[in-house]
């Protein structure tokens, strides 16, 4: 057990005098660590970045995108603005068209009941002149009915008139008579 005691000591390594473990790391002087060239590294290259003015364009650069999303920005609230008053715009246009189309509607239906109140007008009128005109008609064809009963009438009578005359009376006195009662019929019709 004591050799395994001594070869942890031994590498674990021994602390020198000026207070730095040589052994752990394994370098006596500090270029040697590997660490202390990285950091020199990073610090060399940080100091390029600015002896070049990087952080500088680096700047530039997102100011630039900066102020295009501001533009492009802009562009889209002046976009959606115009969009807004186009859209209150069209809406305005849809009310005005709803209320001309019920104006419209309610004119169309006025008009209609007045050509109808007009056409039911019409329509009795032109009844009552067509049935005014059937009684005429109806009164005139009576008349003439009975205008040719009685010429029918007097024709029978007078035939039968010469007849019995005939047989009755001379032949001069005949054409006298039949005459004279021609012409009296003839007067009471006309």
């Amino acid at each position: 057990m004591a050799d395994q005691n001594h070869d942890i000591e031994t590498q674990a390594g021994t602390v020198t005098e000026t207070g730095h473990d040589a052994g752990v790391h394994g370098y006596d002087h500090w270029y040697q660590d590997s660490s202390v060239w990285v950091a020199l590294a990073i610090i060399t290259f940080f100091l390029l970045l600015i002896w070049k003015k990087i952080p500088a364009m680096i700047g530039r650069m997102l100011d630039n995108k900066v102020s295009e999303i501001a533009t492009q920005l802009d562009n889209a609230r002046s976009l959606r603005e115009e969009a807004s008053a186009l859209l209150a715009k069209y809406q305005r246009d849809q009310r005005g068209a709803e209320k001309m189309a019920a104006d419209r509607i309610a004119k169309a239906e006025a008009e209609v009941k007045i050509l109808t109140a007009e056409a039911n007008s019409q329509i009795k009128e032109i009844t009552g002149r067509r049935i005014k005109l059937a009684e005429q008609k109806i009164a005139q064809a009576e008349a003439n009915a009975l205008k040719e009963i009685r010429q029918l009438v007097v024709q029978v009578a007078t035939t039968a008139a010469r007849e019995l005359i005939a047989d009755n009376m001379k032949l001069k006195d005949q054409n006298a008579l039949t005459k004279s009662s021609i012409d009296k019929l003839d007067r009471q019709l006309h």
